[in-house]
């Protein structure tokens, strides 16, 4: 079954015949159908003028729901934004963190920029954050110190799916289970997730989900977006919101602003109408081979990988457990930052994350041949070859 799907897709993916291509975490590989896909916006401008709008903002829909089918979401429950950094901010504004409920609740596993966003935030409007730390090991976080440090102050549980660091997975039910007991919501961070392991906004009952196109889903950069539960978000009044959240944006009303109906309230300012015609391709491409079907490729190559190695005397600080971690294996070989520099020029396309080593993040379309091959040229490296 592997060896069908890599032949009948690994064509779509053109990096992949000029190198090692194993770093779907950090950049995903681009889909051949984006060059077209860009064409076609660039020829809608060219040819229609403003007119193409009639095309773009439906485009933009459509897009989303692509995105929204990838995490389990209906359609019409999720929205385009620039960035994570964009969505949260959006996020953040429908809340008091001056008021007693006033509390977000994150990990140390948790994205940098998000960190900066919570921390600056907070300080300004008089809110606390609670950062629970790593565990003795430096690669997991205890859920049940996540749990722990929820309580009826807590206004926002705000964690990842998966370690940017370390690949290892949060087990989500308990932390939302705990969240809503507590009255407190969860925006889940699904990046280092999305493409590569099944989310499930719906059956997982998150909240809130945020992500971007940059990683295993293959759609470039200038793509955030952002899931609310529906249930959930004709309750939200953002205040970080564009002409576009209005009901009605082409009125141009000058007052106080009219929410649109959904999660178009969270749409903001004018979109990124390229970026979204880019991701395209990628996205449908996910879709298409299924979610579980690449969680289960995913699992066929990276656990090899971990356990090679391991093998060869190399330090891994991921899960061991290929249900415990999610699409990629960071692994230390000692002097990580040089090897690491060889490896690309070398045209064995990884990256490197201090403190912790070389990230390999092979796709659906990657080669078991691929990993050990990358395994292969980091011992060459390490004997002078």
């Amino acid at each position: 079954m592997h060896a069908e799907l890599v032949a009948q897709r690994r064509g779509d993916y053109p990096i992949l015949e000029r190198s090692t291509y194993l770093i779907n975490n950090s950049l995903g590989a681009m889909h051949r159908d984006t060059r077209k896909r860009l064409a076609e916006y660039a020829e809608l401008w060219d040819t229609a003028g403003v007119v193409a709008w009639d095309t773009w903002f439906p485009e933009m829909g459509k897009v989303a729901d692509l995105v929204g089918a990838a995490i389990g979401a209906s359609a019409g429950t999720t929205v385009l934004r620039q960035s994570v950094a964009d969505a949260i901010t959006a996020v953040a504004s429908c809340f008091d963190f001056g008021a007693t409920r006033n509390k977000v609740v994150t990990t140390a596993a948790d994205w940098p920029g998000t960190h900066y966003f919570w921390t600056g935030e907070l300080a300004r409007l008089g809110g606390e954050l609670v950062v629970v730390p790593f565990e003795e090991d430096g690669i997991t976080v205890d859920t049940q110190r996540i749990v722990d440090a929820i309580d009826d102050r807590t206004q926002l549980v705000s964690v990842s799916l998966v370690q940017f660091r370390t690949s290892a997975l949060l087990d989500l039910a308990p932390v939302v289970e705990a969240a809503h007991a507590h009255g407190a919501l969860v925006l889940l961070d699904a990046y280092q997730a999305a493409g590569a392991v099944p989310v499930d906004v719906v059956g997982n009952d998150v909240d809130m989900c945020v992500g971007g196109s940059v990683k295993f889903l293959c759609g470039g950069p200038g793509n955030g977006w952002l899931y609310v539960r529906p249930d959930l978000v004709n309750t939200l009044q953002p205040t970080a919101v564009g002409w576009i959240s209005h009901e009605s944006p082409f009125t141009f009303e000058w007052d106080a602003i009219r929410y649109a109906p959904g999660i178009m309230r969270f749409a903001g300012g004018t979109p990124n109408v390229p970026a979204a015609y880019a991701a395209a391709p990628g996205y449908q491409a996910i879709v298409d081979v299924g979610i579980e079907r690449i969680r289960e490729r995913s699992m066929s190559l990276t656990q090899p990988l971990f356990e090679s190695a391991l093998d060869r005397g190399f330090v891994v600080r991921s899960p061991h457990e290929a249900a415990r971690r999610g699409g990629h294996v960071t692994i230390d070989p000692g002097d990580a930052e040089r090897v690491h520099h060889e490896l690309i020029a070398r045209r064995f396309v990884v990256d490197y994350r201090p403190g912790s080593g070389i990230r390999v993040a092979p796709h659906f379309f990657n080669t078991h041949d691929e990993c050990m091959a990358v395994l292969d040229e980091i011992e060459k490296i390490r004997a002078g070859d």
